[in-house]
């Protein structure tokens, strides 16, 4: 069953498209400054307004088509029943087109374990100021503790924030397993870059550096990616901003 609300353009049918966008509005473990939810909703906006061309690359819309299913209805302080309803959007989305290329946007980071548990990728690569590996309970803080846990083979770049209890994960691009699943946490980038990222943290990337990761990433089969952790009440805010960039540079990597 699609958990879904109606979306904000016309687009392709999911039988026909290319890549599936969908928003996941979810930020009930959020433990600072919250509005995560409203992440979909400005990376759309955001997407309206940049000028599709990659320089050297150009438009990648002109070989990929996109489905926006709109935003997976999420159960407010329920992880566990947004999770399901996460896993039987994936699931149903699958069913007519096993091939699609998923883009999900949170949303806080807890949102990434459902969507793993049910791709299965064989590595994950995790870019984040945070290890995300504390906490006892299930959250944006210790999803990647409970994956690790599970057996996904994680990779973490621009880690630069963790607890004495946590123990980062070192990022080997060489030895990532395909499939592949992408999450990108947006305080991974320095402030300056993404002033409305969640929980924000100095010294950390500049978007070249998180590009030239992906591009590498992209080498291998990546079956789909997630973006999480906008915090802003603001349309067009820069870290949307950013986003709708992020985005548009992976689909230039996207064969259609």
């Amino acid at each position: 069953m699609l958990y879904v609300s109606s979306s904000f353009v016309p687009t392709f049918p999911v039988e026909e498209a290319d890549i599936c966008f969908i928003g996941i509005p979810f930020d009930s473990t959020a433990s600072a400054v919250g509005n995560q939810r409203f992440g979909p909703l400005h990376v759309r906006q955001a997407l309206r307004n940049i000028h599709w061309n990659v320089p050297g690359r150009g438009n990648p819309l002109k070989r990929l088509k996109i489905c926006d299913l709109g935003d997976v209805e999420v159960v407010p302080e329920s992880l566990e029943e947004t999770s399901e309803r996460v896993k039987d959007t994936i699931e149903s989305v699958k069913r007519i087109n096993s091939d699609i290329f998923f883009l999900f946007i949170g949303g806080d980071h807890s949102i990434t374990l459902p969507i793993i548990r049910t791709l299965k990728p064989k590595s994950v690569v995790h870019l984040d100021a945070h290890a995300d590996m504390w906490g006892s309970n299930l959250s944006h803080s210790s999803w990647a503790m409970y994956a690790k846990k599970e057996g996904f083979d994680l990779h973490q770049f621009g880690v630069r924030a963790f607890s004495e209890k946590e123990k980062p994960l070192k990022g080997n691009l060489k030895k990532l397993k395909e499939p592949v699943y992408v999450t990108v946490d947006m305080d991974v980038f320095d402030p300056s870059f993404a002033p409305d990222a969640g929980l924000l943290e100095p010294n950390g990337l500049a978007p070249q550096d998180v590009f030239g990761i992906l591009d590498k990433v992209f080498r291998k089969r990546v079956i789909g990616m997630d973006i999480v952790e906008i915090s802003s009440l603001q349309l067009n805010n820069p870290t949307a901003q950013l986003a709708a960039r992020l985005i548009l540079h992976v689909l230039s990597n996207l064969n259609g």
